[in-house]
Formats: C-alpha cells, structure tokens, sequence
C-alpha cells in the first residue's frame, strides 16, 4: 500500500475516534443526577443520540461519495502505478500531508452541516411541540371553563344559573373550534328545563334567547349565524325572532309559539326551517319581508290558529318552501307581494277552512331559473267556505297550479282589469262544490 494512502487512511481513523469519544462523552454526561431531572436528562440524551447519528450517518455518506470518486477517477486514468514511498522528497510529502489535511478539513465540513442541520431539525421540533402544549393548555382552560359553566347551569340558585348562561356564551365567542357545542348546551337547557318551575327559570330562559338573538343579527362579532340551533319542543310565549339571520339548520319540531303575537319578520334563514308538527296559536305570526335565502324550507303537520298569518313582501329563492299537511284555522292567510324567483310556494295536504288566502301581487318579481315559471303549487289540497284572492298586476308570467283539490263554497278573486298581469292558472282532477266557480280565461285544464 503507498504511504499517502496509508497517511489518509490513519486521518479518517482518527476523526472517526474523536468522535466516538466525544459521543461516549456526551452519553456520560447526560445522565441525571438527581431524580427530579431523569426526563429532562433522558430527553436531552435521545436528541444527542440522534445528532450524534446523523453526524455517522452523514459521515459515512460523504466516504462512500468519496470513494466512489476516488475508484471513478482511478478507473478513468487507467488504473495508474504509483511511485514507491522511497521515491518521495519532502515536496511530494508536503503535498500529501496537504491533501490529507484537505480531505480531513472537508470531512469536518460534512461533521457541520450535518450537527447543524440536526440542530435547525431540533429548533423546528421543539417549537412545534410549543405550539402543541400551548394549543392544549388553552384548550384545558376552555375545557374547565365549560365544567364550571355547566355546574353553574345545574345549581339550585336562579342567579348562579344565571351567571351559567353569561359566562357558557362568553366561552363560546371565545372558543370557536367549540362554539356549537356550547350553543347546543345553551338549547339543551332549554329543552330540559321547559316544564320546570324553579324560581326564576322564566328570567333565565329569555336570557339564554336574549344571548342567542345578539349572536345572530348581521352585525353581530362574533357570530353565531353559521351554527346549528334545536328549539325543539319547546313553548314560546310572544317570540320575537325578528331581523335576525339564520346560516345553519333551526329546528322548530314540536314546538309552540303563543301568546298576542310571533314574529319572525325579517328573517333570514339560508340553512334550513325545519316545523314539525310545530303549533302556531298566537293571535298574530308575522313573517313579513322574511327571506329564504337556498334554504330548505318544510312545515309538516304544523298547525296556525289565531287570526292572521303573514309572509308579506317576503323572499323567496332558488328551493322550494314547503307547506305538507299543515292545518290552517287563522282568519287570513297573507302572501300578497310575495317574491319568488327560480323557486315553488307549495301547500301539499292542507286543509283551510273559513279564511282568505291573499296569493296577490302588484310588481315584485316571480322569475324562474333557465327560462322556467315560478309558481305557487296546491295539491291534494281541501279549502271550505275560503277566498283565494289571485288578483295579480306584475310584469311577468306566473302560474298557479292547483292539482286534486276539493274547493266547498271558495270565492275566487282575479284581476280583470287592463292592468292584470300575465297569468296562468293550471287545475287538475279539482272537485267543486257550494257554487265555486273558476275564472274560464285564466285556466288550462
């Protein structure tokens, strides 16, 4: 073996005992003195361990890379004879200590940017894992913040449950991963405590609606507009949802709203309706300028007693809102200058009895989407001793179809007059009795 390759292969070898010195070193010295530090110690030892790893590996990269050069290069030089060791001056050795050195300074290089690398690796690691126990401390104060608030609600004392209501609505502005499940708390009280008599539930009840009302208004920071609300079988007396804006699902089913009046005018709702057998009795319900906004709509089973129901003005676009086996005992029924555009007004099964029915219009709009009609859609309806007033002035088509409907004693109203609006009214299979009579040029059987 010539003495240069001899020389190189002693400098690997020693670089290669320095380090495996310092890492016994670094592996004595990280051991705990005390009990207290065993973790701290045991994690310190791991991260060296795998620094100390990396250098190795990186070390051994760069002897294969150089050795893979080395043999290249001898292969492409025709596998040269190198001169005896007594052939060397001092020159030549010079030379060969220089390029021993070299090498070794440039394995040194690889030993740096591998400690380094390792340690911007550790630097990135420590600081996720920062990131990740300070992201768990918040959550564990939201967490007992949310315990306390519930122990609050379940207390004996009308004014700690009080203060359970504020302080369950300030967690939810504050914790939005959670701000559903401290609303369906909030509704879960209320569902829960609906037939209870405790003192001062009534006080605490228009609390948690106040709360909900000032979190759903357009203006409203933070919002809950986009949450989910379950006021499901619950009584309302003179509820007042009125100029607020619904983004998720608001469920009525089984509820009843009482009382002189209900009011739910200029309402939003771009999520969903949903009125299950849910009991209108207030002597007034006001959806006036109300705005279905895509939102799927359904009242089944509902019941409206009182004296008047009114969707005046209101909106109506891009999904069907649905009326299915409803039971109408109001005195008038209002859906005069009701705007639809690409969508159906549709009352399916119902029965009305001893009201009017206001379907007029003067100039909103009644537009369907990809050149259809919108239209308002009776089917399998019954409607004894009624008037159905279809008097209708606007500028564009609509059409009205009435399909397997029984009409006792309706009086039916429409514009005849050179003002009257483009309109068509569309029957089938109807049944007419007590003198009900359909207007001939307005109907296309």
């Amino acid at each position: 073996m010539s003495d240069w390759l001899r020389y190189l292969l002693i400098a690997i070898l020693l670089l290669m005992a320095v380090i495996v010195v310092a890492y016994g070193r670094s592996r004595k010295s990280g051991a705990a003195r005390t009990r207290d530090d065993v973790v701290e110690a045991e994690d310190v030892t791991r991260r060296r361990r795998r620094m100390a790893a990396s250098v190795l590996g990186w070390l051994v990269l760069a002897m294969v890379v150089v050795s893979t050069a080395a043999v290249g290069l001898l292969w492409f030089l025709g596998w040269p004879r190198f001169p005896k060791a007594g052939s060397f001056g001092v020159p030549q050795m010079l030379d060969l200590l220089k390029i021993a050195l070299s090498v070794v300074a440039g394995f040194g290089g690889v030993v740096l940017l591998a400690v380094n690398y390792r340690r911007q690796r550790v630097a990135e690691d420590e600081h996720d894992l920062d990131v990740d126990r300070a992201q768990r401390e918040v959550e564990q104060r939201f967490n007992e913040r949310l315990s306390s608030a519930a122990e609050q609600l379940a207390h004996e004392s009308p004014a700690v449950r009080l203060t359970g209501v504020y302080a369950l609505a300030g967690l939810a502005d504050d914790w939005a991963d959670k701000r559903q499940v401290c609303v369906d708390v909030l509704c879960g009280y209320l569902r829960l405590g609906r037939n209870s008599d405790k003192p001062g539930e009534t006080e605490i009840r228009n609390a948690v609606l106040r709360a909900i009302r000032d979190r759903v208004v357009e203006t409203a920071e933070p919002s809950w507009r986009a949450l989910d609300f379950d006021f499901t079988g619950l009584v309302f007396d003179n509820a007042d949802f009125a100029g607020l804006s619904f983004e998720g699902a608001v469920v009525f089913d089984n509820a009843e709203f009482r009382g002189l009046l209900t009011s739910f005018a200029r309402t939003t709702f771009r999520g969903r309706l949903s009125c299950l057998d849910t009991r209108f009795t207030a002597k007034t319900t006001v959806f006036t300028n109300v705005v279905f906004e895509r939102a799927a709509v359904h009242f089944v089973g509902a019941e409206f007693d009182g004296e008047v129901l009114d969707f005046g003005d209101g909106e109506l676009s891009g999904r069907p809102v649905g009326f299915y086996a409803c039971r109408f005992r109001v005195q008038r029924i209002n859906f005069g200058d009701f705007s639809i555009a690409a969508g159906t007004l549709r009352f399916e099964r119902c029965d009305f009895a001893d009201l009017e029915l206001d379907l007029s219009g003067r100039s909103y709009e009644w537009s369907g989407g990809g050149g259809g009609w919108s239209r308002v859609a009776l089917s399998d309806v019954r409607m004894v001793r009624c008037r159905l007033d279809l008097s209708w002035s606007g500028d564009r088509h609509r059409v009205i179809t009435i399909q397997n409907a029984v009409l006792d004693t309706v009086a039916i109203a429409v514009d005849t007059s050179e003002d009257a609006g483009p309109q068509r009214l569309i029957t089938e299979k109807l049944e007419l009795r007590g003198g009900t009579t359909l207007p001939p040029h307005r109907v296309r059987t």
